[in-house]
């Protein structure tokens, strides 16, 4: 399929068209619809290509894979990152999701060892090991799997980050994401960077967090610098990470080559940890909490699942060999994260410089977002999209007479260019061992009396609005 872009002009105005402000304040309308339904009717009405205010900020919307990809790729150079990330700094400092270049670069290069192929292939056993830990302790009836999910991802990605499953300290940093969680509502709100100084609850807690998460991180970076070496976790590769393109004479037979290679600072390496634990585990739970419940409502697909983990594994635990083994579970949560994508939307901002896109200039610091919970259920990329089809990825599905069924940025749930999620490998492992564990040993259903479809919270990330209420039945 090659659809053209379908990008509008307005009579009269320089920007794409788009929903007006103040017939929508005074209608009422602005606080009645829901962030994603208003992005849905944003792109069925105006196109793919929207412009729109908030405040006094200018909000350009894509809707569209070509437009997305020329967004997040080809003028990569121009931008920065988006309002959300950049004001998550207060807490993030300057890790992969909120730092600019250079410096993102150079940090990427130096994170990339901690994600090759062979440390996932380490860290696939720790998924299996605290699935099945997980798994032994349930009894069949009712339970809400969300919260279930957060604590298991939260320990994985502790022990491959820190090799460390303390309990106390899985608390604190479950506190901490909840309250960075709340965080979303304040950016946009006006004199959100005066909000962020004053001491009262929602910014008391954020701190708090931080406070406590910086504790146990620099407690742990104090203890290794002490007792260097690897452990096969991803902070010693991270205090062992050295960037030679930094200091490319360090490589060199020569004089200079005596000056060592960089290394992070025990900040960089702080920034880099807590963007990990935040972002990496609370992606991959919702992932699997939806993907939970789009099994539970589809018998069908859930015992596909089941049938291939009990023909690949047996009773054994997965290792990193049986992950393209796997191939429909993989199917099934790639299908989830197409219509519940956990990473929902993207954002980006104009860099000082306007410059010309498609026609529009795009002035400095507007801001950019590409929802892809708008494009991947878009149906001129995905016919029937609402339906939950995991057989849409399969192999004979991805390409047509040569040609691919579908524009790249149709589907984008780990981003995209530079920017794309550098844990993506780990995600898809820890998505396919958890259901394949899981749905081998269990059934599940939704709870009697749950609406039809799954309420969703956009925030920083996409979440279960009420929790994911099954109905667990042993096999």
């Amino acid at each position: 399929m090659n659809t053209e872009p379908d990008i509008r002009t307005r009579p009269g105005s320089r920007n794409p068209p788009g929903p007006p402000f103040l017939p929508r304040l005074l209608s009422g309308k602005m606080f009645r619809q829901s962030t994603i339904d208003f992005l849905t009717d944003n792109a069925k009405r105006y196109g793919d290509l929207v412009h729109y205010g908030a405040g006094n900020r200018k909000i350009f919307q894509f809707n569209h894979p070509e437009l997305i990809q020329e967004l997040l790729v080809n003028d990569e150079p121009r931008n920065r990152r988006g309002i959300v990330m950049q004001r998550s700094r207060f807490i993030l400092g300057d890790g992969l999701l909120t730092s600019e270049e250079p410096l993102h670069m150079r940090q990427r290069r130096m994170a990339a060892p901690a994600f090759h192929r062979q440390r996932i292939a380490a860290y696939g056993e720790v998924i299996s090991q605290y699935s099945a830990e997980m798994i032994d302790r349930w009894q069949p009836g009712p339970l809400d799997l969300h919260p279930e999910m957060l604590l298991l991802a939260l320990r994985i990605v502790g022990k491959c980050l820190f090799d460390t499953d303390a309990q106390a300290e899985v608390k604190k940093i479950a506190a901490a994401v909840d309250a960075f969680m709340g965080f979303l509502p304040l950016v946009f709100l006006p004199f959100s960077k005066q909000i962020e100084k004053l001491p009262f609850g929602p910014m008391e807690k954020i701190r708090k967090g931080g406070v406590d998460l910086d504790a146990i991180i620099y407690g742990m970076i104090a203890e290794r610098r002490k007792s260097p070496g690897d452990r096969g976790d991803l902070l010693s590769m991270l205090l062992e990470a050295t960037d030679v393109e930094e200091n490319p004479e360090a490589l060199q037979d020569s004089p200079a080559a005596q000056k060592p290679a960089a290394h992070m600072t025990d900040k960089q390496v702080r920034d880099e940890c807590l963007t990990v634990m935040l972002a990496g585990h609370e992606t991959t739970a919702n992932g699997l909490s939806f993907a939970l419940w789009m099994l539970a409502k589809h018998p069908e697909a859930q015992e596909e699942v089941h049938q291939e983990a009990v023909r690949v594994l047996g009773a054994r635990a997965p290792v990193a060999d049986d992950f393209p083994r796997l191939r429909y579970t993989y199917m099934a949560f790639a299908e989830t994260m197409r219509l519940y994508p956990p990473v929902w939307v993207i954002g980006r901002s104009c860099g000082p410089e306007p410059y010309d896109f498609r026609g529009f200039t795009m002035p400095a610091g507007a801001i950019f977002i590409a929802p892809q919970i708008v494009v991947q259920r878009d149906p001129r990329f995905w016919p029937n999209p609402e339906k939950f089809d995991p057989r849409r990825f399969a192999e004979e599905n991805r390409s047509s007479e040569g040609r691919p069924v579908r524009p790249k940025f149709a589907y984008y749930p780990f981003g995209a260019g530079s920017r794309q999620c550098i844990g993506e490998g780990l995600a898809w492992m820890e998505g396919v061992f958890v259901l394949a564990t899981i749905l081998r040993n269990w059934r599940v259903r939704p709870a009697p009396g749950l609406p039809e479809e799954l309420p969703m919270s956009p925030l920083i990330s996409l979440r279960p609005k009420h929790g994911v209420p099954l109905v667990l039945e042993r096999r």
